[in-house]
């Protein structure tokens, strides 16, 4: 199996799609003169289906719903191997497969009394590693090793990607509605094929501990809501994988219905490999590859090694982006 790092062309300092990406949900697969029904109002109210285009791949757009669905079925652009996080994501696809597959060995065959049940304890994952560690990307490429393998048995697998923003509103009340709404299409009750991962993006900025001293009445309400849904979740279809920088920030309510794994570290020779791939396919006169790499190699050497930084992909695309904009482009930090 490959395991892959998403990377965004060397110019722009960010990795993932999830930094500037539309916040929309998914298209569902109606006929013509289709609606969909706005879900935050005590009576269901039919709206008329909007399906546009958007401009990241990977993404369908479509209406206001509170979470992106990512598309697992075609590979992620500009990727390079990283070997580290080969077993992570192969240990994270092989856990959803045993409970999303059907057949021997699988959750359905060893727990076939509970199969059907809400009542079985684990519901997903919480990832931990510092920012930049590949903890989101690792999420949307075990979905994508898996998309196929689930299909071949008639299963449909969506990842519906969810942050704090998509979440909270100013509306009393609201915040908990779109929560319930994500957990709701999650569970696909009237789709007994469809397979279902929700990820929450840094999730301790969506739930806060209910003894934290920032957290506020609509905070504990959300957290209830929160709660209550994921004990809903038939763990055969639905998999909550959350992830975050700040584990001791979680409410051990959370911690006790997802099992905590920490992201891997990235060695320095991988550092350096996304730093090459993340710099220029082609460079002035008044310098070259070499010079390039070697000036952002004791860059990154002294940050993780002086300065203490922890390694991390995004820190590996950080240097090479100021080594571009010291060497190339002439304008160095300031003293």
């Amino acid at each position: 199996m490959n395991c892959f790092l998403l990377l965004a062309p060397p110019c722009v300092p960010s990795l993932f799609p999830r930094d500037t990406e539309h916040r929309f949900g998914p298209a569902r697969r109606r006929g013509k003169g289709a609606s969909i029904t706005a879900s935050n109002s005590m009576n269901s109210v039919p709206l008329p289906m909007v399906n546009r285009r958007s401009p990241w791949p990977g993404i369908v757009v479509a209406g206001n719903t509170p979470y992106v669905e990512r598309s697992l079925s075609q590979p992620a652009r500009g990727i390079i191997s990283v070997a580290t996080q080969h077993s992570f994501i192969e240990h994270m696809s092989n856990a959803m497969r045993f409970f999303f597959s059907e057949g021997e060995n699988t959750f359905s065959d060893l727990y076939s009394d509970q199969q059907d049940s809400s009542n079985f304890p684990f519901k997903g994952f919480i990832l931990e590693g510092p920012p930049g560690s590949g903890k989101t990307e690792a999420v949307m490429q075990a979905g994508r090793s898996l998309y196929f393998d689930l299909a071949n048995e008639g299963f449909e697998l969506k990842l519906f990607h969810v942050n704090s923003s998509n979440i909270n509103t100013k509306a009393f009340g609201d915040s908990e509605q779109r929560l319930k709404e994500v957990f709701r299409d999650a569970k696909a009750l009237d789709d007994p094929r469809q397979r279902t991962i929700l990820l929450f993006d840094d999730i301790d900025s969506l739930l806060l501990k209910r003894d934290d001293a920032n957290a506020k009445e609509w905070t504990m309400s959300l957290n209830g809501v929160f709660f209550h849904e994921l004990d809903q979740l038939n763990t055969k279809k639905t998999m909550v994988v959350a992830t975050t920088n700040l584990p001791e920030r979680l409410d051990p309510a959370v911690r006790s219905r997802l099992a905590l794994r920490a992201a891997p570290a990235p060695s320095m020779d991988e550092l350096l490999k996304v730093v090459e791939a993340s710099l220029p396919i082609r460079y002035p006169k008044s310098t070259t590859k070499a010079e390039l790499l070697e000036a952002a190699s004791t860059m990154l050497r002294h940050e993780v090694e002086v300065n203490g930084s922890p390694a991390s992909f995004r820190l590996a695309r950080q240097t090479s982006i100021e080594t571009v904009l010291r060497h190339i482009a002439g304008w160095g930090e300031q003293a």
